[in-house]
């Protein structure tokens, strides 16, 4: 079949103007290939504020914690990589300790005995704090992962903070 000039033309034009549109289009809604991968280890929660009052006491620090997940596809070791809070407070992780994927992890603030899923900070204090805090998860050779900004109390998350509830920081 034979489009007359005018018609071809025309044709021409609007598949000319789509493309210009669509496009564009296509490669602002394609992700990168790299956007698509995510860390292989994620700080995913937070318990700064356990119910009750906060007694001196282990059995009080422990019910207090923050977990890691392996959301990679292989067994991670994090001989040396590295939890902070805002102040002071390190905790690195023992040499030859291993996640496997999909896997969680649990640091609690006092002391008790590590096994492959909970591990103990080690500390005769709350690490927490209970109006706000940021936890911040290093590699080994000191390359920030992540960090985790919370305020206290019930609230959504912001630009700056994750979204918490009375007792826990969702991160």
């Amino acid at each position: 079949m034979h489009l007359p000039l005018l018609s071809r033309a025309r044709f021409l034009a609007l598949l000319l103007a789509a493309l210009v549109v669509a496009v564009p289009l296509a490669v602002a809604v394609a992700p990168p290939a790299d956007a698509a991968v995510k860390k292989p280890l994620d700080i995913v929660k937070v318990y700064y504020d356990p119910p009750g009052r906060d007694y001196s006491r282990n059995s009080e620090y422990v019910k207090e914690y923050i977990q890691v997940k392996n959301t990679g596809k292989t067994t991670l070791t994090l001989t040396g990589f590295v939890i902070r809070d805002n102040g002071p407070q390190k905790y690195t992780f023992p040499k030859g300790f291993k996640i496997a994927p999909g896997k969680t992890v649990t640091i609690r603030s006092g002391t008790g005995k590590n096994t492959s899923t909970t591990l103990y900070w080690g500390k005769a204090s709350f690490i927490w704090n209970n109006t706000g805090d940021t936890a911040r998860l290093y590699s080994s050779k000191g390359t920030l992962l992540e960090s985790c900004k919370f305020a206290g109390g019930v609230k959504k998350a912001t630009k700056t903070t994750v979204r918490t509830d009375a007792t826990t920081a969702y991160c």
